[in-house]
This record gives C-alpha cells, sequence and structure tokens, in this order.
C-alpha cells in the first residue's frame, strides 16, 4: 500500500524564476546580435588565410614529391611555372589576417559579456559561451537549409550573355543580405535562449519558526 508523500515540517517548494525582464531581453538580443556577427566576422577571418596556407603547404608537398619520382619532360614548363610563384610574399599578410581574426572573435565574446552584464543578464559569460556555441550549430543548420533555394537561383543569372548585372551581381548581393541576416537572427535567438535558461532564480524565504 503506497503512502502519500508527506513534504518535511518547514518545508517549501524552490521559488520560480521570473520571466527576463524588457532590459535584459534587449540585452540578450543585441549581445546576440553583435557577438554572433563579430564572431563570424572573425571566424571567416581567421579561418580562410589558415585553410589557405595549410592546402599551400599540402600542394608543396605534393609537388616536391612530383618532382622527386616522376622524371617527364611534359612537366618541365609546369614546374617552371610553379618555381617562378613567390608564395612567401603571400604568408606574412594571411598570417597578419589570421590573427586580426582571432582578435576580433576574442573581442566579441568580451562585448558581448559586457552588454549581457550592462543589461542586469545572468551570467553573462555563461550566455556568451552557451549561445555561442547553441548559435554555430543552429547556423549551420540554417545555411544547410538556406543553400538549396540560392543555389538554385544561380541557374537564373544571365551568365551566356557575359552581362555581370542584374543577374550574377544581384543574386551575390541577396545571398549575402541572407547570409547576414539569418546570423544576426540566430545570434538573436541563441543568446535570448541562454538568457532564459540561465536567469537568476530569487532568494528563497526562509520558513517560519515554529
Amino acid at each position: 500500500m503506497s503512502h502519500p508523500f508527506v513534504a518535511p515540517q518547514g518545508w517549501q517548494p524552490p521559488p520560480a524564476r521570473p520571466a527576463l525582464t524588457p532590459r535584459q531581453t534587449a540585452g540578450a538580443r543585441l549581445a546576440g546580435i553583435v557577438g554572433y556577427l563579430a564572431l563570424s566576422l572573425g571566424f571567416a577571418l581567421f579561418g580562410i588565410p589558415v585553410g589557405i596556407l595549410v592546402l599551400g603547404a599540402f600542394f608543396a608537398v605534393i609537388l616536391d614529391l612530383v618532382r622527386r619520382s616522376v622524371d617527364d619532360p611534359r612537366l618541365g614548363g609546369f614546374m617552371d611555372f610553379v618555381d617562378r610563384i613567390d608564395l612567401g610574399v603571400w604568408i606574412v599578410p594571411l598570417v597578419v589576417i589570421a590573427i586580426l581574426g582571432a582578435a576580433v572573435m576574442v573581442a566579441a565574446l568580451f562585448v558581448s559579456a559586457r552588454i549581457l552584464r550592462s543589461h542586469d543578464v545572468n551570467n553573462p559569460w555563461g550566455v556568451t559561451w552557451a549561445g555561442a556555441g547553441i548559435a554555430v550549430v543552429g547556423g549551420w543548420i540554417v545555411s544547410s537549409i538556406l543553400s538549396v533555394p540560392l543555389q538554385f537561383s544561380w541557374s537564373f543569372a544571365d551568365t551566356d550573355s557575359g552581362q555581370l548585372f542584374p543577374g550574377v551581381v544581384l543574386i551575390g548581393a541577396l545571398s549575402i543580405l541572407v547570409s547576414i541576416a539569418t546570423t544576426a537572427v540566430t545570434g538573436w535567438l541563441a543568446w535570448w535562449w541562454m538568457a532564459h535558461a540561465l536567469r537568476a532564480r530569487p532568494a528563497a524565504v526562509a520558513p517560519p519558526v515554529p
């Protein structure tokens, strides 16, 4: 026979967490839009040069192996062309851009936390890190979905006539605007969700002394 649960004397359920205030909601929205846009920009500035450097190093290794193992006169002209390319002049600019991108990402995190703190959002660093993680996953899903209609729209661009406008330029500009808008909305929703999930619980009221 089951017995009903009897709460201990003086026990009270934990107080419910209040909803975000308009000020906190505005702070989460601003931090999400600014933070995730800056993070995306910094990641592009960091990732593209690093990818180019890695591919360049891999290509150089492959060419060196081909030069050592293949003795074909037909490759002589191609190898001479490759040898005339001075890849060293690109290394310093690419490294500088990558460092700039890393600095932008770090600054984005600090700016987000500062905005959240100034709007009285609880646990600003927790909201920033969690929001960034949610936004990255959500942004990848949204980008994958939107890539289908955007790629389909390129079929309407008139590239055979040799005129870049309005076909290619218009669709390219539309793709950039859609990317910026979806990034901003994704950051907004991710930061708001985490600010809501990590909102503070009010202090518990001490039970009355019998």
